[in-house]
């Protein structure tokens, strides 16, 4: 009987094994026999961030993460996330693995996770494949804690102010400024005196001939609001453990004249962990996400591109029936809707706003996985298995409803007799359809599976530790978007000597399908060491310190997250109709790319070297990790190879090579005053990379190569001033930009040869930050909490080049050109001259422009009360009160937007802060 039990225990591993129920390893051990550099994040801290998107609560929560915000509408204005800078000059993102696969982070919430941890060394991240080279957030969720149970209830609301919005001039101030800048090019000016003092005294929006229009203030609202309630349940026995999360969140926007932008989001995740045997343990997980999102016609997107750029005096809102019909034989009554426009328009913001129809978006998503866990001791002590499926499939679908009103443009000219005529245009036609139409419909799914087998073991003063694993993925998606399939084999062995000396050893065979033949496949290896130096004989009588560890490792990794599909395969497509005489031909065979057979994977070679340890009782706690990276064989397309008549059809190459190096560090100290209790911490990432090689001519000028400057640099013009006021006119070299004058921005003739172009762009500073930082305070008395957390980024320029600096063209002016420069009416001006053109000499990448983006952040505030039910006489064990705070002030260089989004109120939705109040209650 035993032996068959035996045989059944061998058969059915290898089975599992062997067939590949495959994917990731296990998550990194928090354990002081590791070699590797991972950051933690403290989950406390990160549910007193109240957001839509997760992402945006983790910037400054970790060392060696960097989380760079993005300008989106409601639900859309996540992070990118980089684990210790830009690692090539492509794509540099690290991926996120929840639960054992690639998900998305701003799936989830806060009150479903367990942990996180950044896994930023060869050693941690070579076990989760080729698109993990960059760097990996590793979440896991909550699992259920026998003889436990937890009931958490969370209830929070609050509005969102916005914050340094752009302003733009009225009607009066544009119209004059225009007229100046007529006259700066040469022609009459546009507006009369009467037009001018009609523009002084406007009615409003409406106006007929004089309408005045602060888009900005008819527009939108001046704040959205906040909503959030969770429901959290964890327990279980012996023989079964659960974790259950249900969660809402929800924002409505800042429209102020159509329906406002309304977002629903419910989050339902369940764990569930069953013991079957003494030897067998079944996991069975299931979570979702679903997401309703309805606003107007216009989009967050459309209306802050349409609101930045219309001048203030484009058209009126609403032309009234009376002063239209009859004339230009249009024909009304007085219950006709009519909306002005102007020549250069056929929509009217207003009416899409307002009666343009509604939008509906809905995103379902939907993971499972199912897992088997192994414990093998009958077979050999210490002998352990797992294996693990994943299904997900992601769901998105828009629909949408446009009405479209009669818009009219005005146009107003002299009769013979000198009186001013009214000419009414039609520029849209009415058109009201019944029924919703589907814009968008995708659908995405990704499956997982993994196997892996572990072994521990002490004896003596030996410990071993030895686990290989198969992990195997599929993304795919709805169209001719071409799957992404990804498979690794991976074999780690641990070995520790007194729990003094450890060494570790990782060798990994990646595959994927974006290669062909031999390489398709890469083999990875990653190795290191640590030495707890704090065990040794010669530190008993140190007693300052508690725990000093010295680790180093190397690895040479492989990365094809970022490669195109069959780039090593010559593609031929169906061209046009070829006709050699009218109706007569065949369609023609159009070359897409020449392939390269030969092409190989990118890689990287890793080391770092880091000193960990606690000092004075526990009370300092300190991690800091040099890191220097050297990744060679990018792909890219060498163009300078050549000649130029080859056109598009280069094949790609592996041709580049980034180094990047730096330092990151966390410092923690904790304390207690008196019965209050305090902790502090500081977090930071300096990196700094530098192009090795690339698809550059090696003979053009050293101050405008890439090669040896960060992929990030900003190359541009250097400004000297601008001609009349800082720079004579006469004698300087010509510049090749188009015409210039009194007024215009002078640039520096960098290369002697009088004549500025494209060959005198120099290094102006770089877009990527080189430092970022997090330091966060937490207080606790009787009771009382309170917890911040500022962030700070420096080493970054930011380009001004938005429409609210470049004033130019027929789009409105910002209050920036009040300041533009001219000899007469504004001698002192600092701005370049005001063009009815593009300006193309002033408005292009240039020092001008440059301007230094570093910045401090207090990020997040919490102030709260528990109380405590220690009578027993409430129903819940405890009571949690709480007023939170987000982005509740910025220090910075740049005064008048957001300088980590510059975008922000321009082309999309402004930075808001956020101030909630809310409840939490344990049962």
């Amino acid at each position: 009987m035993r032996n068959s039990y035996n045989r059944f225990l061998k058969g059915l591993f290898a089975a599992i094994f062997f067939l590949g129920i495959t994917s990731v390893a296990n998550a990194q051990k928090e354990q002081p026999d590791s070699v590797s550099a991972v950051s933690r994040v403290n989950m406390d801290h990160l549910k007193k961030y109240p957001t839509l998107q997760l992402s945006n609560a983790l910037q400054g929560q970790a060392a060696g993460l960097i989380a760079i915000p993005n300008v989106g509408g409601i639900g859309y204005d996540n992070s990118t996330f980089y684990v210790r800078g830009l690692h090539n000059n492509g794509t540099s993102e690290a991926i996120v693995i929840i639960d054992g696969i690639k998900r998305p982070i701003d799936d989830i919430l806060p009150e479903e996770i367990e942990s996180i941890q950044i896994l930023k060394d060869a050693t941690a991240k070579i076990m989760y494949g080729e698109q993990a080279t960059n760097g990996v957030i590793l979440v896991r969720t909550k699992r259920g804690k026998a003889n436990e149970r937890v009931i958490r209830v969370g209830l929070e609301y609050g509005i969102q102010p916005v914050t340094r919005m752009p302003e733009f001039l009225d009607s009066y101030n544009y119209a004059t400024l225009f007229n100046e800048a007529c006259v700066n090019d040469g022609i009459q000016p546009f507006y009369s005196a009467t037009d001018l003092e009609g523009y002084k005294n406007s009615k409003g929006v409406s106006d007929l001939r004089y309408p005045n229009v602060d888009y900005y203030k008819e527009f939108l609202r001046d704040a959205s609001t906040f909503r959030k309630a969770t429901i959290e349940l964890n327990g279980g026995t012996e023989k079964a453990t659960y974790a259950v999360t249900v969660g809402y969140t929800g924002s409505s926007g800042l429209e102020k004249v159509s329906d406002r932008s309304n977002l629903n989001r419910i989050n339902a995740r369940g764990n569930l962990d069953l013991r079957i045997t003494d030897f067998l343990t079944a996991s069975a997980d299931v979570a979702g996400r679903i997401e309703k999102k309805d606003w107007g016609a216009v989009d967050g997107a459309t209306l802050f591109s349409e609101i930045s750029t219309l001048r203030p005096n484009e058209y009126p809102f609403m032309i009234a029936p009376e002063d239209i019909n009859g004339r230009d034989g249009v024909t009304t009554d007085e219950s006709s809707l009519i909306f002005g426009t102007s020549v250069r328009k056929t929509n009217n913001l207003y009416m899409d706003m307002a009666y343009g129809g509604n939008t509906s978006e809905r995103y379902v998503n939907s993971q499972t996985n199912l897992g088997l866990k192994f414990d093998l001791k009958s077979l050999t002590e210490g002998l352990t298995a797992n294996a693990y499926m994943t299904f997900d499939n992601y769901s998105y679908l828009r629909q949408q409803l446009r009405n479209a009103y009669p818009t009219y443009s005005i146009e107003r000219y002299l009769d013979d007799e000198g009186e001013e005529v009214l000419r009414f245009t039609e520029r849209k036609k009415l058109n009201l359809p019944k029924k919703q139409s589907i814009s968008s419909n995708d659908t995405y799914r990704n499956f997982g599976w993994r196997a892996n087998v572990n072994y521990e073991h002490s004896f003596d003063l030996h410990d071993v530790l030895a686990e290989a694993a198969f992990r195997y993925t599929t993304e795919e998606k709805t169209g001719n978007t071409q799957d992404v399939k990804n498979g690794t084999f991976t074999f780690r062995g641990n070995y520790a000597y007194n729990k003094r000396y450890f060494v570790e050893g990782v060798l990994s065979a990646m595959g994927s399908n974006r290669f062909s033949g031999s390489n398709r496949y890469f083999f990875a290896y990653a190795i290191g060491g640590a030495w707890m130096i704090s065990k040794e004989d010669f530190m008993k009588d140190v007693k300052a310190v508690n725990s000093l560890k010295l680790k180093i490792n190397y690895g040479h990794l492989g990365y094809a997250g970022n490669t195109g599909h069959f780039l090593y395969r010559t593609n031929w497509k169906n061209g046009d109709k070829f006709e050699h005489k009218p109706s007569t031909g065949g369609p023609t065979t159009d070359l897409v790319r020449y392939g390269n057979p030969d092409l190989k994977w990118e890689y990287s070679n890793e080391l770092n070297i880091g000193v960990e340890g606690t000092f004075f009782n526990n009370r300092l706690s300190a991690d800091v990790n040099y890191f220097r990276e050297m990744r060679k064989n990018i792909i890219g397309k060498n163009t300078v190879k050549y000649a130029a008549v080859v056109g598009n059809f280069i094949p790609a190459e592996n041709i580049g090579e980034v180094m990047n190096q730096g330092i990151d560090a966390q410092v923690r100290w904790q304390d207690k005053i008196g019965e209050i209790h305090y902790n502090v911490g500081v977090n930071l990432t300096f990196t700094q990379n530098k192009l090795r090689k690339s698809d550059e001519l090696d003979n053009i000028e050293d101050y405008r190569k890439s090669v040896g400057r960060s992929t990030s640099t900003i190359f541009g013009l250097q400004a000297e001033g601008l001609f009349g006021k800082d720079v004579q006119l006469a004698g300087h070299p010509l510049q090749s930009y188009g015409a210039y004058q009194v007024g215009d921005i002078a640039y520096a003739d960098l290369n002697g040869d009088n004549m500025i172009n494209d060959n005198d762009v120099t290094d102006l500073g770089q877009s990527f930050p080189t430092t970022t930082m997090g330091i966060d305070l937490s207080l606790n008395y009787k009771g009382f909490g309170l917890y911040i957390l500022g962030t700070a980024t420096t080493g970054v320029t930011n380009i001004l080049s938005s429409s609210y600096y470049w004033n130019n063209g027929l789009d409105g002016y910002s209050v920036l050109a009040l300041d533009r420069y001219h000899p007469v009416n504004n001698p002192t001006g600092t701005q370049p001259r005001l063009t009815t053109t593009s300006g193309a000499n002033n408005y292009r990448t240039s020092s001008f422009w440059s301007e230094n983006g570093s910045f401090f952040r207090l990020k997040n505030v919490e102030l709260s009360y528990t109380l405590a039910n220690k009578t027993g006489k409430f129903i819940g064990k405890d009571f949690k009160f709480f007023v939170r705070g987000t982005d509740l002030f910025v220090l910075s260089g740049i005064k008048d937007l957001d300088p980590e989004r510059m975008l922000s109120g321009l082309t999309n939705y402004p930075t808001y802060r956020t101030i909630t109040g809310g409840i939490s209650i344990n049962f």
